[in-house]
């Protein structure tokens, strides 16, 4: 077979193939264009790799698109010890968190002696107990943020203020029966100071009122609710606070009686606290400072 090419400023010329015996042979690549390696670093090796030689040497180049290909490698089994290692050279450490118990348990009271004794000091026994337990919480569970003291004086104003409608009702009624004349005019009578001495009677109607005195309150109940929680109390059984405020409601034993629930329910809290085991004692996970 005979082929004439026309190439520009080239004289053509004639070329005559023949074709060779390919029984038995392998077949050679006739194309005159030089490899171009692309891999590593697009920069050709010093020799060719492993099982593929030149033109020369007989054996078949890898060419696909007019350049050579890099034998494949063949894929290996990772060893799972190794990449065990590499992980945790790699991977930063983590503290981890301290762990820390619950304070001490607070004071088992009784009830009726709270009740009994909140009567007969007019309700300055109430703001005592009030400013203990809430410094007992804090100091059994540090998590919290508590304040005894204000949260004293929140709930001290209203009562303050119920106790000096009281002693003006009680001044007057004496004055008037000792016939003393007052320098001023009171702009209340006789007959109204009888209903004054009931202000004391109306102090859990003031700590509702006034904002400061319910938050307090509301606060001092949610206190004893997470106090339950740390002991593994279930929701169900756990202090809801919004219901229990509204015991103060009740006329005259409605504070009486919220006093009494949060005695007992703590009771319950520190019993359940010294009964268990330092093994299975509940802890507290404090995050490392």
């Amino acid at each position: 077979m005979t082929e004439t090419a026309s190439r520009p400023g080239t004289t053509p010329a004639a070329t005559t193939l023949t074709a060779p015996d390919t029984e038995g042979v392998a077949p050679t690549d006739t194309t005159s264009t030089p490899p171009t390696w692309a891999w590593p670093l697009s920069v050709p090796p010093s020799h060719p790799p492993e099982g593929v030689l030149d033109r020369d040497g007989g054996e078949e180049e890898r060419v696909i698109d007019g350049s050579a290909t890099p034998p494949p490698v063949e894929a290996t089994e990772a060893d799972p010890t190794e990449v065990t290692v590499v992980a945790a050279i790699t991977t930063p450490e983590k503290a981890l968190p301290k762990v820390t118990s619950f304070g001490p348990p607070g004071r088992r009271r009784s009830t009726m002696a709270i009740v009994v004794l909140s009567i007969v000091t007019l309700g300055v026994y109430s703001l005592v107990w009030h400013h203990r337990i809430n410094r007992e919480v804090g100091n059994f569970d540090t998590r919290m943020h508590v304040i005894p003291g204000r949260s004293t004086l929140a709930v001290a104003i209203p009562w303050a203020l119920g106790v000096l409608i009281s002693l003006a009702g009680a001044a007057r009624i004496v004055l008037a029966v000792a016939n003393v004349t007052l320098p001023f005019n009171p702009h209340f009578t006789v007959l109204q100071a009888y209903g004054l001495l009931g202000g004391i009677l109306v102090i859990p109607y003031l700590e509702l009122l006034l904002s400061f005195s319910a938050v307090a309150m509301v606060m001092t109940l949610e206190r004893v609710r997470i106090v339950e929680d740390r002991m593994l109390r279930t929701t169900d059984v756990q202090l809801r606070p919004i219901r229990a405020i509204f015991w103060m409601l009740l006329p005259i034993a409605g504070g009486l009686i919220l006093i009494a629930i949060i005695q007992r329910r703590l009771n319950r809290a520190w019993e359940d606290d010294m009964a268990a085991a330092p093994a299975v004692r509940p802890t507290v996970r404090v995050a490392p400072s």
